[in-house]
């Protein structure tokens, strides 16, 4: 077996474009339990799966709230998916290894962590779906926050389209901040919207700009709540703000 097909290869799976073949192994075994954890926990429905192309890179972007919903998304998903995550994740026992196998991107956060994008948009280019959490980060108020361009230059530099994802009720089963699943009243919802081409907007600032926009008012609509306005500020920098 070579390194990047081992689980604990973390240093190279990260660089590679292609998920881990333990990853590929695991992958629908894993999202089954996904959705049953769900199902059980109050319910769990998915909307839209036929927007996700089921070949050829493709940027799918879900508002973030709590730390189930990686697990919400890639239950949903109709197709094996690379996922970016925050590179402190990579420092937990179990996590450290796991995250590696599925061929997950850790990215520094609130820095222009130009490896993790350059592996992303690799990815993206070589025909792999990659999710990343545009917010960059959860909150407990369940309320979509202005989102980081950097997430879309990654589809405009990789030329693919981008799917708007919108979770609802996830915290209800995770609440922010909280380590035990709850029974949730409303069941969780993973809805997908319809391809976001971001090749219509250009490949400069402006284009990342524009393609940002329209994702956010897209979620926003999908959300049902107001579009957010004002720079990212991360959750957790918010009370030093003044």
């Amino acid at each position: 077996m070579s390194e990047s097909d081992s689980p604990s290869g973390a240093s190279v799976t990260a660089q590679s474009s292609q998920m881990p073949l333990w990853g590929r192994i695991m992958w629908n075994p894993t999202t089954f339990l996904f959705r049953m954890l769900f199902r059980v926990h109050g319910g769990y429905r998915v909307i839209g799966a036929h927007h996700v192309p089921r070949k050829g890179g493709v940027l799918i972007c879900p508002n973030h709230v709590c730390d189930v919903d990686p697990s919400a998304v890639a239950g949903a998903l109709p197709r094996r998916s690379r996922f970016i995550a925050k590179h402190d994740l990579f420092e937990m026992r179990i996590l450290s290894w796991v995250l590696p196998m599925f061929g997950v991107i850790p990215i520094r956060r609130d820095t222009a962590d130009r490896v993790a994008l350059k592996t992303a948009i690799s990815c993206l280019k070589a025909g792999e779906a990659v999710v990343v959490f545009p917010e960059g980060g959860g909150n407990p108020e369940a309320m979509l926050q202005t989102l980081q361009p950097g997430a879309l230059m990654m589809a405009v530099q990789a030329g693919v389209p981008v799917i708007p994802c919108a979770l609802m009720h996830t915290h209800r089963v995770l609440p922010y901040g909280e380590a035990r699943l709850q029974r949730s009243p409303e069941p969780v919802m993973v809805i997908f919207g319809e391809p976001i081409k971001v090749s219509e907007f250009g490949t400069g600032k402006a284009g990342v700009e524009a393609a940002t926009r329209i994702l956010t008012e897209r979620l926003a609509g999908m959300l049902k709540q107001p579009v957010p306005e004002g720079p990212h500020v991360p959750h957790a920098l918010r009370g030093t703000q003044r």
